[in-house]
C-alpha cells in the first residue's frame, strides 16, 4: 500500500461510522462490475486463512482501533 492509500485509508477510518459506511458503498458499487475474485492469489488466500485460523486460536494479538491508528499515525510521521 503506497502512502497515499495508507494515509486516505486511516484518515477514512476515523470518519464517523455513517461517513464510513457511504465511504464503503460507493467504493463497493465501483467495484459491482468488475470481477476480482482472480486477483487474490492463492498464497495471499492461504496467508488470509491462517491469520483467521491464528485469530480464532487466541495467537493473534488484536489491539483497540484507537491504538491501531496511533500507530499508523505515528508510522507516516
Amino acid at each position: 500500500m503506497n502512502v497515499t492509500t495508507e494515509r486516505v485509508c486511516i484518515e477514512a477510518l476515523s470518519l464517523p461510522r455513517d461517513a464510513r459506511a457511504e465511504i464503503a458503498h460507493r467504493l463497493l458499487t465501483s467495484l459491482e462490475n468488475e470481477d476480482f475474485s482472480n486477483d487474490v492469489s492463492d498464497a495471499w488466500r492461504k496467508e488470509i486463512e491462517r491469520r483467521r485460523q491464528d485469530f480464532q486460536d487466541g495467537k493473534a494479538n488484536p489491539v483497540p482501533a484507537e491504538e491501531a491508528l496511533r500507530r499508523a499515525y505515528a508510522a507516516i510521521e
